[in-house]
């Protein structure tokens, strides 16, 4: 049974820190004096913030009704947003097994846990699907052992093993059956069915010929249950907002949450590219819907990844010829954003490699510039790496750089051997704000970690917290507080087109905050990380939190 919905109340929160982007200045780092907290509280009437002022005066005015809540000398934030994440392929991530190491004993291990965590032995080996995370495709040479590798761990029981970015993956021979994959069976555009020299299947399929496999993965949890864990686990990490890029059944479950009134969330769902035909069809309009759950983008493929080596570049990777995988064509997904934009739909386009984002870029001018418009920001997803005549491109176009900072620490090191001196233009994002783009900040989870105190330290630092300085990566891009807060707190809500002004501790803004355990201002930014959520709430509600 569903839980009941909780009713948005009265609450006065004082004694903390209060912080968005408008109060993001740090205090000095001396005397203890610097690093108390102001006295201004926050009153917060139905589902909207009423005033933040003084306490007294806020206590004075709201009268008995208001509920207090003692921040207890952490901090209050609004809700943040994660403006890229996969919502139920994340929640279903954290129960499946990951690879402890690149061997095939280390994935032997990893389907002796997937077997025991089922609870099956070997009792079920026909039926159920063994899928494992974490796959790194460079360390492998996968010609030479390729599924052989897969098919001695489960001989009967179909395996596929995700790489690390999502979008490669491997299969053994019982897997490969059960998707009817063969020797006979096709390339698709924008992806590849891996062969050895002799032309026998290795098990590997990149890109688009990964959906081959991934749509026929089996999981036992309903949708809905999924998505609930998924929205309790965001809160848990301080978000209140999404924007979802599953390729799930997210879409109905969130109807049915929403319709029970117990989607405790606000929700931006996108349309797939092959979808379009069907939206159009529908009179889908991007920011149709209620404050709660709404229509965003539609979604396309520029290109692949820098962990596979299929992210579009101008020019090859270092030491070799290759310059990755055009997933959708130029042409046509231009002609696509110009199909969406005469609809009434945005458009959201994955571009990771520099000619990727200029093609992106160029996608989104197309309508533009015969007198189009689109309803929301269209946006490009990553920009990991992007040409310095581009980055002036997305204030002229009003797209929004839609990135995730926490792959600047996961992917640095691969950054450095594939692309060279051309990481002077990656993760680029002060660059990008110096030229005028507007940052939105989000996580790809589950391809990296969630939670926008690692996003701000990443962005802040350039490096992880508990890393030294000299594993920073290219600190001339690091981005100040306040443009890390804007990045996560306000340009996703302007993204999504809310109606309830979001974002900001300020008088009519919409009552979605978040409770931290520390002060976050008189913490140093290499220990954000360690801070805790105590509580959420989505317009002026408090929410459960997924621990």
């Amino acid at each position: 049974m569903s839980p009941r919905a909780p009713r948005a109340g009265e609450f006065l929160f004082y004694n903390g820190r209060l912080l968005d982007a408008t109060r993001a200045a740090r205090p000095p780092r001396h005397g203890a004096a610097a690093h108390r907290p102001p006295r201004d509280a926050v009153w917060v009437k139905g589902e909207r913030i009423e005033a933040v002022g003084p306490l007294a005066e806020l206590r004075r005015r709201a009268g008995r009704a208001v509920e207090p809540v003692d921040l207890e000398g952490g901090t209050l934030t609004p809700g943040f947003t994660d403006a890229h994440i996969h919502l139920v392929t994340w929640i279903r991530a954290l129960d499946e097994p990951w690879l402890d190491e690149q061997t095939p004993e280390g994935i032997a291990r990893a389907a002796a846990a997937r077997r025991s965590a089922r609870g099956g032995g070997g009792r079920d080996s026909g039926d159920a699907w063994i899928a494992i995370r974490g796959w790194v495709p460079r360390e492998w040479e996968l010609s030479r052992r390729a599924r052989a590798t897969l098919d001695r761990v489960a001989p009967d029981r179909p395996l596929v093993l995700y790489a690390v970015d999502g979008h490669s993956v491997w299969a053994n021979r019982a897997a490969l059956v059960r998707a009817g994959v063969d020797e006979r069976t096709a390339s698709p555009s924008g992806g590849v069915i891996e062969r050895d020299p002799g032309g026998r299947l290795t098990g590997v399929l990149i890109e688009d010929a990964a959906n081959l496999v991934r749509s026929r993965v089996a999981h036992g949890e309903d949708p809905e249950e999924s998505l609930r864990r998924a929205l309790g686990k965001a809160r848990s990490l301080g978000i209140t907002s999404a924007h979802d890029y599953d390729r799930s059944a997210t879409w109905r479950a969130a109807q049915d949450l929403d319709r029970a009134g117990t989607l405790g969330f606000r929700l931006l769902l996108s349309v797939p590219l092959a979808s379009l035909d069907h939206a159009i069809a529908l009179g889908l309009r991007s920011g149709a819907g209620n404050e709660r759950l709404r229509i965003g983008a539609v979604k396309m493929f520029a290109d692949g990844t820098l962990g596979s080596a299929t992210a579009l570049l101008e020019a090859p990777y270092e030491g070799g010829r290759a310059a990755g995988i055009e997933v959708t064509a130029a042409d046509a997904m231009a002609e696509a954003c110009q199909r969406a934009a005469q609809a009434g739909l945005t458009v959201a386009i994955h571009a990771i490699g520099d000619r990727a984002v200029r093609h992106a870029l160029d996608a989104i001018e197309k309508p533009l510039r015969r007198g189009g418009s689109y309803p929301l920001p269209p946006r490009v997803e990553h920009v990991q790496l992007a040409r310095l005549e581009d980055m002036g491109r997305f204030r002229a176009l009003g797209a929004i750089a839609s990135v995730q900072p926490i792959h600047l620490v996961t992917d640095r090191d691969v950054a450095r051997r594939h692309w060279g001196a051309r990481t002077e233009r990656s993760y680029a994002y002060r660059r990008l704000e110096a030229a005028g783009a507007r940052l939105a900040f989000g996580s790809d989870a589950p391809f990296d970690r969630a939670g926008p105190l690692l996003a701000i330290q990443a962005a802040l630092l350039r490096r992880a917290g508990d890393e030294p300085e000299e594993r920073a990566f290219h600190v001339e891009q690091r981005l100040t507080l306040t443009q890390a807060l804007r990045a996560h707190l306000e340009t996703p809500h302007r993204a999504a087109g809310w109606k309830t002004p979001l974002g900001r501790l300020a008088p009519g803004y919409g009552a979605d905050l978040a409770q931290f355990d520390h002060d976050l201002l008189a913490l140093p930014a290499d220990s954000w990380h360690r801070a805790k959520v105590r509580a959420v709430w989505v317009a002026g509600s408090p929410e459960h939190l997924e621990k």
